[in-house]
């Protein structure tokens, strides 16, 4: 039997959800229901499209995939292995999200658009013990960047994701 635990861990601002699950897992979504824009594969691979379609995107382990494009249509994912995903949903579907990985060679958070924008924006842990400003954050921890601040980190083979509206 394929299965698949799910949580969710929900903030003023936006959620995560998390799927661990069985490969041959298949998860169907209706579009009420799913404000997932972003995803982070820490284990495993997935395909994640419009349902009774050839469209889709590949999560694979240390992937991030933007699927904002899936956002109002019924979608679909299908594991292909044992699998292990984050995902970062927006409260409202009016908004826009921006998101992105940090990456390895940032060791001080670049913050130029976010701060040109005066937006809100938020430093999550998707995976691993990065080190930010010399403090460990966890998986799913996440914190609310202060624009005026700088933010020194170390992936410390971990992932961070820097979120922001748009």
């Amino acid at each position: 039997m394929t299965t698949c635990r799910r949580f969710y861990r929900v903030g003023n601002d936006f959620s995560l959800c998390v799927n661990i699950g069985k490969k041959d897992y298949v998860l169907a979504e209706h579009p009420v229901d799913s404000n997932t824009i972003y995803y982070y594969g820490i284990k495993g691979s997935g395909k994640l499209g419009t349902m009774f379609s050839e469209d889709y995107v590949m999560v694979n382990k240390g992937d991030f995939v933007d699927v904002r494009d899936y956002l109002h249509k019924f979608r679909m994912f299908h594991a292909q292995e044992d699998f292990h995903l984050v995902g970062f949903n927006t409260l409202d579907k009016q908004q826009n999200w921006e998101g992105r990985l940090v990456r390895e060679d940032e060791t001080v958070l670049d913050l130029k658009l976010i701060r040109d924008l005066h937006r809100p924006s938020f430093l999550v842990c998707l995976n691993g013990k990065p080190i930010v400003n010399g403090r460990n954050m966890r998986r799913y921890e996440y914190a609310q960047l202060d624009s005026g601040k700088e933010y020194s980190v170390e992936l410390n083979e971990g992932a961070l994701g820097l979120f922001f509206q748009n």
